[in-house]
């Protein structure tokens, strides 16, 4: 400790880094670039495979549509950074390619309710997102495209299934997993795991 410092300046010091890491989060991170094309390699059932396609609407506001060969659903979130949260506020199926999606206005989408909240701060075991609660955080992952470390879990549990999301900064979603319990049986487990990304072009 240098000369000019006291105990208590320490402590002040260590409380204000610690409140910038808890706030140094980005994110509009937890989705991929605008053109991005994600492939997700299922396991467990025919529509676990399934691919997302990312289109940065605005720097609020983001679309995914998700196929996963017998659906295609068009999804949108209002990016929150200075709430720490992210927001659903449209989500419908649609018909045709990613590129011939008719996207609602910036205006238009300002004036959607919430629909459901997809993730907030702070990022810690304990969070709770409507129904899903934070349950890991700072752990290594495994898929296809990559070893991911600093993943964080969601999880939501009935009597009957628990389901749980992997998320990455700077990848958002990188796996999926469902567990339902079957009496007398083992859990079906069905999992949707990143496989590969393909950049704008």
């Amino acid at each position: 400790m240098r000369a000019s410092e006291t105990p208590n300046d320490s402590n002040d010091s260590e409380d204000e880094s610690d409140e910038v890491t808890e706030n140094d989060v980005d994110y509009s991170k937890f989705f991929l670039p605008d053109g991005s094309t994600a492939h997700f390699l299922g396991d467990g059932n025919e529509f676990a495979t399934y691919t997302v396609y990312t289109k940065w609407l605005s720097d609020r506001y983001v679309s995914i549509v998700e196929d996963n060969g017998g659906l295609a659903m068009l999804k949108i979130y209002r990016v929150m950074d200075e709430y720490d949260k992210i927001d659903k506020v449209y989500e419908e199926p649609i018909e045709g390619l990613p590129s011939e999606v008719q996207y609602p206005s910036v205006d238009e989408l300002n004036n959607l309710p919430l629909i459901e909240s997809y993730l907030n701060g702070p990022i810690e075991v304990g969070t709770e997102i409507g129904k899903w609660k934070i349950v890991e955080i700072d752990t290594t992952l495994e898929t296809p495209y990559q070893t991911f470390e600093d993943v964080f879990v969601l999880e939501e549990e009935t009597e009957d299934f628990i389901n749980r999301k992997y998320f990455v900064e700077g990848f958002g979603e990188v796996k999926r997993e469902a567990i339902m319990h079957i009496e007398g049986e083992d859990d079906y487990i069905v999992t949707s795991t990143l496989e590969k990304i393909d950049s704008a072009k």
